[in-house]
């Protein structure tokens, strides 16, 4: 008899801690983005409002990708590199990544 093909859901929970520490780095990126929204003198709206959470969330994701250079690096690093990076916004990132290939001036 052939092997039973794993569920999308049981392969995802073999993933657990992972996926957990993904959703906290996408949490801190949006309140980190959510909040210099609202700090602004920004005419707010629905849009802005979501477009800078998805956004500011997505960067925070990122940080996750730290653990690449720096892999002894504790999980509360990678939450504060995640506030960085989602601070630090998706212009000035792509400033920096810009420099950093030697693309940018």
């Amino acid at each position: 008899m052939p092997d039973r093909v794993p569920s999308l859901l049981s392969v995802l929970l073999g993933y657990g801690e992972q996926i957990a520490q993904s959703v906290i780095f996408a949490l801190v990126g949006m309140v980190v983005g959510l909040g210099q929204l609202f700090a602004s003198q920004e005419m707010l709206t629905t849009r802005i409002i979501v477009g800078r959470a998805l956004s500011s969330g997505g960067l925070g994701t990122v940080a996750g990708v730290v653990v690449v250079w720096i892999p002894d690096l504790s999980f509360a690093g990678q939450i504060g590199v995640a506030a960085g990076i989602a601070s630090l916004g998706t212009s000035a990132l792509e400033r920096v990544f810009q420099r950093v290939i030697g693309g940018g001036k």
